[in-house]
């Protein structure tokens, strides 16, 4: 009884000190999430129109927020111990960039559906590129200024048009950010960006700043000078800006002014993060969930969408990797389409869901007047270890080649952290509290590398991180308080033992201080019995003498 009170000591020492432990861990835990809380708010503040200087700031304030959280997490520890990170090792970023054939029709803002462990993301999307019609007019000289203009803040291209007369029309991209382009014949100013077209070639007010594509055209004659001379952002500060030149023609002036004519690529990106022991060169979310011990997220589910009010075809990139998944959309009642089933054209019904594995296309016509699209994915058995993701979507015009979908993968090994275990006994007898690190760095939350290009896909993995974290203090909080009630347990067990030691002990001294009192009752007894035995004789010789 002794040692079992020795070892409810040991016992509360080490869950005091690992409760010490997730103590601290719970502390730069919250201190990141509310990191996270601000760093959300300037990834929402992406979406706004902005300046390039401010934008630039936005990025550089986010960039130093996501350090400090780094260092956070690295420094956070407790006698050696840090629950933030995890034990050293390497780890293996994997990325996919999913892509389905051009299409001229604009495409829906598609919902974002996957089931993905923590540290995996996808986004899906699709990138536009503008153009002009072709013209036989065009001279070999404008293709190779449009090749030699690079789109930096400022530049001044000057070409040789050529000794025929038509209408010149450049097309400058100058998305989100503004830009200002003139062109100029023979010291004249003949068009400008933010300025009409005028024909015959009469001079036009100063360009003004522009975002998104335009089209500026003049009517160009040889006779006022072959040389035309492209000004990009002349004398102007600009910071953060880029632009594009789509294209460069000349047409007959009898034809129409020409317009942009917009091509759209979807296209879609998965990142999944973990370390490996071995490192592995390349891995999927579902290798990345093993080696983090957790379980994609949403394996089963449903999600909606409200439609476009353009019809066409719609073409799925479904990546169900290695463990079988089935998905399936339904429309109107019926189900269009399913893994495992062809192609049905005019949106007929097709057979139930087969489960698949790797990349797979669907591909149904879409009717807006049959109403919302419900995707369904597992709705089945589901196996909780699986993770699959839809890597692109397109919608093309009905009738067009169905779609073949392309895949590159590319990975990135850096020093990082893996799963650390305590496993602390909570009894003497053996019986222990498994105490799990989760990596909070800025790896592990998935804003290193971070692209700020597309403030959809920042706000996602911030919000990302915002999750992970709130679930690590969740994790650690209530970790902290099952080794505080194991740590109370223990000493008052320890306390318990004690008592009853002391109550055996008061037991036993009580027995032999009764059977102390007895050998003095029976020695006094005796005394006083030989004392009566001897006054007897003395009595009688009393008499004698007497």
């Amino acid at each position: 009884m002794r040692a079992d009170v020795g070892g409810w000591g040991v016992v509360a020492t080490g869950l005091n000190r690992v409760q010490t432990i997730t103590d601290v861990a719970l502390m730069g835990a919250e201190r990141i999430g509310e990191l996270l809380i601000e760093l959300q708010q300037h990834a929402v503040s992406l979406n706004d129109s902005l300046s390039g200087t401010s934008r630039q700031a936005i990025i550089n304030d986010m960039t130093a927020m996501i350090d400090e959280i780094d260092r956070i997490a690295r420094s956070t520890e407790f006698d050696g111990i840090n629950l933030l990170t995890g034990r050293p090792t390497i780890t293996t970023t994997s990325s996919v960039a999913y892509g389905l054939p051009k299409t001229t029709l604009p495409q829906p803002a598609f919902p974002r559906m996957a089931a993905l462990p923590p540290g995996s993301f996808s986004s899906t999307g699709a990138s536009v590129a503008y153009s002009l019609p072709s013209s036989a007019l065009t001279p070999s000289s404008f293709d190779t200024a449009v090749a030699s203009i690079s789109g930096t803040s400022s530049q001044t291209v000057v070409v040789d048009a050529g000794l025929t007369a038509g209408r010149v029309s450049l097309l400058l991209d100058a998305y989100s950010a503004p830009d200002v382009v003139e062109i100029w014949q023979n010291g004249v100013r003949v068009a400008a960006a933010g300025q009409p077209y005028v024909a015959a070639g009469a001079a036009v007010g100063a360009g003004s700043a522009v975002t998104g594509p335009n089209v500026i055209s003049f009517d160009y004659d040889p006779a006022n000078g072959q040389n035309i001379e492209f000004r990009f952002n002349e004398n102007i500060a600009t910071t953060g800006t880029a632009w594009t030149v789509g294209g460069l023609i000349l047409q007959d002036p009898a034809d129409p002014v020409p317009t942009a004519i917009a091509t759209y690529t979807p296209t879609g990106s998965l990142q999944s993060t973990a370390a490996f022991d071995p490192p592995l060169p390349f891995a999927n979310p579902e290798q990345a969930a093993v080696a983090l011990d957790e379980q994609p997220q949403g394996v089963a589910g449903t999600y909606s969408f409200a439609g476009t009010a353009v019809a066409g075809r719609i073409d799925i990139v479904f990546d169900a990797f290695d463990l079988p998944d089935a998905m399936e959309v339904w429309q109107g009642g019926s189900r269009v389409a399913a893994s495992g089933q062809s192609y049905v054209p005019g949106g007929a019904p097709v057979g139930p869901p087969v489960g698949v594995t790797g990349q797979n296309i669907l591909s149904f016509d879409y009717d807006p007047a049959k109403g919302a699209l419900d995707f369904r994915f597992n709705q089945g058995a589901a196996n909780a270890d699986s993770a699959w993701v839809v890597g692109a979507m397109s919608l093309s015009p009905v009738g067009s080649p169905l779609a073949t979908a392309t895949a590159s993968t590319s990975s990135l090994q850096v020093a990082g952290f893996g799963p650390f275990h305590l496993d602390v006994p909570t009894s003497p007898s053996g019986q222990t509290m498994r105490v799990s690190s989760r990596d909070l760095t800025a790896t592990g939350l998935g804003l290193d590398p971070m692209d700020f290009a597309d403030a959809t896909t920042v706000l996602d993995r911030v919000k990302g991180a915002l999750n992970r974290a709130t679930d690590s203090s969740s994790y650690f909080g209530t970790r902290n308080k099952a080794l505080g009630r194991s740590a109370l347990y223990a000493v008052k067990s320890g306390d318990a033992l004690e008592v009853g030691i002391g109550n055996l002990v008061d037991a036993d001294l009580g027995k032999e201080s009764a059977k102390l009192q007895a050998a003095q009752i029976r020695q006094q007894l005796a005394t006083q019995t030989l004392s009566i035995a001897n006054q007897h004789p003395q009595w009688l010789l009393a008499l004698f003498k007497g």
